[in-house]
């Protein structure tokens, strides 16, 4: 009798550890399903997402991820410093208006999905903790496509009225949403400025100023101090480091962005100031075939150019017209 009881009470204990075991495999299955829910029950064509409910933004390629993170005040911070709201109201734009235009081939498919895969952003946007929007996206020469997570059919992205795709607002360089200003200088703050002109190395010159503002002009070629120059247009020149930016940083494939850094500059922009020091190399953009520009066919971009910036060498787009007043030459500082 005591065996059969002890033999009963084994049966009670271990039909109690699988109740709870399975208690706790339906918890698992729960919580999994709550923090998967998004993924698995979003649409296929879910590629938009009210701007208002938008305050995170994840974007990752590679191993490589940046974050763009709503302030309580509304600001947009880029890795925790503030932005170019005009980059990311574009980047919030789209994310809001783009949508699923139609399906790709099924021919294709099974490409475009590796391509979307190896190449591919993959861009999370979150509402508070709750996830809006799960989607990869890449580009296929014009068109852009995009897979929501979970899903097997990629689609071809537009938004209305615009010619640009969401491809032209991600990055996954912080730097790319910072403001746009290179040089914010008051003249009293600088303390040389040399500019290196590559193609015409006669004119290239340093610019010391001291702590009592007096200028000195060297001449870079010769390796001689000019005695006699127009302080007054110095001073001039000095005034323009005040407010310069680039147009928009690039964000491009290493072998693209080695490319560029290998090819001849046409000038070097170093500025030091009291406080740090600001390094660019300027670069022709070599269009992929002639181009009529001001009736003639040219092989140079003569509206834009590549700015490399710093030791990180960021690669950014700008525009001559902008920094044509600070790629001067020695002899504009001479008097005839």
């Amino acid at each position: 009798m005591y065996v059969i009881k002890k033999y009963n009470i084994n049966i009670e204990k271990e039909m109690k550890n699988i109740k709870i075991l399975f208690l706790l495999l339906a918890v698992c299955v729960i919580v999994y399903f709550i923090i998967h829910a998004p993924i698995l029950f979003m649409s296929e064509k879910k590629f938009g997402v009210n701007q208002d409910e938008i305050d995170l933004i994840k974007i990752k390629r590679d191993s490589i991820q940046t974050e763009l993170q709503k302030t309580e005040d509304g600001i947009w911070l880029a890795d925790g410093k503030s932005t170019n709201k005009l980059i990311v109201d574009n980047l919030i734009y789209a994310l809001s208006n783009q949508y699923a235009d139609f399906p790709v081939s099924v021919n294709i498919t099974k490409q475009v999905i590796e391509k979307i895969n190896k190449q591919g952003f993959h861009i999370k946007v979150f509402s508070g903790n709750s996830k809006k929007l799960d989607f990869k996206i890449s580009s296929f020469d014009t068109l852009c496509v995009g897979l929501v997570t979970g899903k097997k059919q990629p689609y071809v992205l537009s938004i209305p009225g615009y010619d640009d795709n969401i491809i032209d607002y991600l990055s996954t360089n912080a730097s790319f949403y910072f403001n746009n200003n290179i040089f914010k200088y008051l003249p009293s703050e600088i303390e040389t400025v040399t500019v290196e002109n590559i193609e015409n190395p006669s004119e290239s010159f340093i610019i010391f100023q001291n702590a009592r503002n007096q200028l000195m002009l060297f001449d870079s070629e010769n390796q001689f101090f000019i005695t006699s120059f127009n302080e007054q247009k110095i001073r001039n020149y000095l005034s323009y480091f005040n407010g310069v930016e680039y147009t928009k940083m690039l964000d491009i494939s290493k072998r693209e962005k080695n490319n560029i850094i290998k090819r001849k500059p046409s000038y070097r922009l170093i500025v030091k100031t009291n406080k740090n020091k600001i390094s660019l190399t300027v670069k022709n953009i070599v269009l992929n075939k002639p181009t009529e520009i001001y009736g003639q066919l040219q092989m140079i971009d003569t509206n834009n150019f590549y700015l490399i910036m710093g030791d990180n060498q960021d690669i950014a787009i700008a525009k001559w017209i902008d920094f044509d007043i600070l790629l001067k030459n020695l002899s504009d500082f001479v008097d005839k």
